[in-house]
């Protein structure tokens, strides 16, 4: 068959009486002509008795018409028992197959064949059940993966002897409980995946034992585990990721968080650098380990600088990191690339350290006489007034970068609430931002923003903030931040021992 013949057996064009004359020419034409969309009945016909009556070199003309829509379901009850397994293979999932040739083809002796009809569109209930015994592990893998996979059927597979079968019934919530305590530790851990945390409270102290380390490590993570007894028991984990898991639930302990801020693995520190809810002990034992791997020799815990620098720069960024802590880590000068500005925007520096940031940073931009003559004043008062003071004027100063002060718990509350209260200031998105994430404003400042929809994003970035704004924040209409928001009351309530775990 020549370039031409086998492009006008693909033209859409050709005519039925020139497709009759090419799948006359062999199979290899006949396979083309057996593929066709449109294909008439007629011509089906036709091409099926000349395939059937041909040899092995006709089989793939008989898959096609097989597959083919245009294949009667006379014709497809025969190829349900043509000796080629490959021929029944595609008859089986063919949708116009009769509900005989699928009964039989249910008995075939080919695995092939059965785990194709397994996976149908459209399969018997009875077929069905009778596919939910069979020998092979591939048949009853494909039967639970099909889209209209009965309850029933998948119940009855919950306990079958091939793990791959069971995961996909835990995947789907059809194992009960038995999903659990499976023997196999990837149908433990699709359990644990699919489960929430109030429905894995029960089990958790088994799970928190389990013998595969993943398992231990779901457990650990937020989404499946509240349960404070629980994390206390998987912070002393051998495996290091179980540790970082619990490093980085926020019902974490504050003990055994604290004990974890001087493990021995990068990434459990790395964990409770990030854990929004690590309160300031913790976070000063974490920096007490930075700064003892940062002595002379070998580090004592972090083995790559990289590590080092990423965990600083955490600490510098955590909104709960101590003042002190925050100057013991700017004075051992770890991370090349601190800069001034940011520490502007964060809310624990110790003021004589944010003063200088501020003056440090802005010296360069200050112009015209107002902001010469308050840059002068301000350099000039740190040395000689309270430094509570000069934080208060830095917030009215027409310095913009000085202004940041703001962001500073050591700001005076009255300061911060004469600023919120002017008017001038409305628009000044940025330093009300910087307010609402500081621990200093005024409860009432926060509560009103709270209550108007008003500053959450920004309010949330405060360990600190009073119990009436979360709750204004939980109940508030704007659900985007409610879930933090009561997450944060949740975790309180749980370290202060007023509520049980959820």
């Amino acid at each position: 068959m020549d370039v031409d013949d086998v492009a006008e057996a693909w033209r859409p064009t050709t005519p039925p009486s020139r497709l009759r004359e090419l799948a006359a020419q062999g199979p290899g034409p006949a396979r083309i002509v057996a593929t066709r969309i449109g294909l008439p009945a007629g011509l089906a016909e036709e091409v099926t008795v000349r395939a059937l009556a041909g040899g092995p070199d006709w089989f793939g003309v008989l898959r096609a018409l097989a597959a083919h829509p245009a294949t009667s379901a006379e014709r497809l009850a025969e190829l349900a028992a043509h000796p080629e397994e490959s021929v029944r293979q595609v008859v089986a999932v063919h949708r116009a197959t009769p509900k005989a040739a699928v009964k039989a083809l249910a008995r075939d002796g080919s695995t092939a064949v059965r785990r194709a009809l397994a996976g149908r569109e459209k399969l018997p209930r009875k077929v069905a059940g009778s596919l939910v015994a069979d020998s092979s592990g591939e048949v009853r893998l494909a039967l639970v993966r099909r889209v209209g996979a009965r309850p029933e059927h998948l119940r009855a597979l919950a306990t079958d002897p091939d793990a791959r079968v069971r995961r996909v019934v835990a995947a789907l919530g059809h194992a009960g409980d038995a999903d659990l305590t499976d023997p196999d530790p990837a149908v433990r851990r699709t359990a644990v995946h699919r489960r929430s945390a109030p429905e894995l409270v029960p089990v958790l102290d088994a799970l928190a034992h389990d013998p595969d380390t993943r398992v231990r490590e779901l457990i650990a993570q937020q989404y499946r585990n509240r349960t404070p007894a629980v994390l206390a028991r998987l912070a002393s984990d051998a495996e290091p990721c179980v540790r970082a898991a619990t490093a980085a639930n926020p019902f974490t302990p504050v003990r055994q968080l604290t004990e974890l801020a001087d493990d021995p693995d990068p990434a459990v520190l790395v964990a409770v650098s990030q854990n929004t809810t690590a309160p300031p002990e913790t976070l000063a034992r974490l920096v007490d380990t930075i700064t003892a791997s940062s002595g002379d020799g070998e580090p004592q815990v972090l083995g790559r600088q990289e590590d080092l620098r990423n965990l600083v720069y955490a600490a510098l960024e955590h909104p709960a990191t101590p003042p002190e802590s925050l100057r013991a880590l700017h004075a051992a000068d770890l991370w090349p690339y601190f800069h001034p500005g940011n520490a502007m925007d964060q809310p624990n520096w110790p003021p004589d350290l944010l003063i200088e940031f501020g003056l440090t940073y802005s010296a360069g931009t200050v112009s015209g006489e107002a902001e010469q003559a308050s840059f002068a004043a301000i350099d000039e008062a740190r040395h000689t007034e309270p430094l509570e003071d000069v934080l208060a004027a830095m917030v009215g100063s027409p310095i913009y970068y000085l202004r940041r002060a703001v962001a500073n718990r050591h700001t005076p509350p009255e300061a911060l609430a004469a600023f919120v209260r002017n008017a001038a200031h409305a628009g000044d998105s940025s330093h009300l931002d910087d307010i609402a994430k500081n621990p200093a404003t005024p409860v009432e400042i926060l509560l009103a923003w709270a209550e108007a929809g008003e500053r959450h994003y920004d309010m949330l970035k405060n360990p600190s903030l009073p119990e009436p704004v979360l709750a204004a924040i939980a109940a508030s209409p704007d659900t985007s931040y409610a879930g933090e928001a009561l997450g944060m009351l949740e975790v309180r309530a749980l370290r202060a021992g007023t509520e049980t775990p959820c």
